[in-house]
């Protein structure tokens, strides 16, 4: 199983139950099998442009958000979510986060050697 297309099919799923759908219910939209709509979110599955189209304009979510490629308007869409997650947290949760991010960057980087 391809490790792209794992993660891809990961945020196509986290976008569908935002969006409060099934699988069955976003199959029916993409006019594909739910068993087809499983393998894509699984990620044992390629799958035409066509279809990842539509799933972007159903799941009303950019090709951006979905592929996360390398690309700064996908680090603005990281440093987005940071911003959200962070703007309802009091002062000190926020340090929280802040150092719990430190600590998981270091670890990250460690590991990379």
């Amino acid at each position: 199983m391809d490790g792209n297309l794992r993660e891809l099919g990961q945020r196509i799923k986290q976008a569908r139950r935002e969006q409060g759908l099934d699988q069955a219910g976003l199959a029916e939209i993409l006019n594909i099998s739910v068993s087809h709509m499983s393998d894509i979110e699984n990620g044992r599955t390629n799958f035409s442009i066509e279809i990842f189209m539509r799933l972007t304009e159903a799941l009303q979510v950019s090709a951006d958000v979905l592929l996360r490629t390398d690309v700064p308007e996908v680090a603005a869409v990281y440093a987005s979510e940071v911003r959200e997650l962070m703007e309802d947290c009091t002062p000190d949760e926020q340090d929280a986060m802040v150092q719990t991010l430190r600590n998981m960057k270091a670890v990250f980087l460690k590991n990379r050697k």
